[in-house]
């Protein structure tokens, strides 16, 4: 989008050789964003009333990938506690696996080998079994649809192809970044996410800025 690019000074001078980097430099390169070419828009408030000021804002188009839609809902579900509790539980399923499986070779009581059987089924249910549903369910929600956002200082328009509404930037929605994927939660079932992969470069501290400032971090 022209509108925001800058020249840059071409009789600026090639950076200097860089030495190793410092911690703060390392953790800037793996979040940097990637940019996919995406050109963002000005558009001006449709509904904005007449005695309204009007306001400039920036239209986004983009579509969700299920590795995506995956990250969000398994950060959503697998919050520290759960990782806790799942961690807790799969070592010791694991713990109790060998220990019956050891019994079963000493003593050839099938009972430890059933019970070791029950082990390692609860290691599945807590530790693959959840990942697998959750990947599913994203493929499903992963419909290729083209989504656009309008973000404006004071709200967001969404727009799918069937669906139209509007999301209030007054401190109301709860945001999250989840690596490259900034994540609103409208309420306790619903939620929209923006790949910052899809915002040009020269406008992406402007959408981030007006995102963070109406909304409030999740707790």
């Amino acid at each position: 989008m022209k509108h925001f690019v800058k020249e840059q000074d071409t009789a600026s001078k090639p950076p200097e050789p860089r030495g190793e980097q410092t911690p703060d430099e390392d953790q800037r390169e793996k979040d940097r964003v990637e940019w996919d070419g995406s050109e963002a828009e000005l558009v001006a408030d449709e509904t904005a009333l007449a005695f309204e000021e009007q306001q400039t804002g920036i239209k986004l188009k983009y579509t969700l990938t299920s590795g995506e839609i995956f990250k969000v809902l398994w950060k959503s579900q697998y919050t520290a506690a759960r990782m806790t509790l799942s961690v807790i539980a799969v070592v010791l399923s694991a713990v109790m696996t060998a220990v019956f499986l050891t019994q079963f070779r000493a003593t050839g009581d099938s009972r430890y080998l059933s019970l070791a059987v029950v082990c390692l089924l609860l290691i599945l249910t807590v530790a693959v079994f959840p990942t697998a549903v959750i990947r599913v369910h994203s493929s499903k929600i992963a419909d290729g649809r083209e989504i656009r956002m309008k973000v404006y200082p004071d709200h967001i328009e969404m727009g799918l192809p069937d669906k139209k509404w509007e999301i209030a930037l007054d401190g109301t929605s709860e945001c999250v970044q989840v690596e490259n994927l900034m994540v609103l939660y409208i309420d306790d079932r619903n939620m929209v996410i923006l790949p910052l992969r899809c915002v040009e470069p020269a406008v992406l501290p402007e959408i981030q800025a007006m995102i963070l400032a109406g909304t409030h971090p999740k707790s």
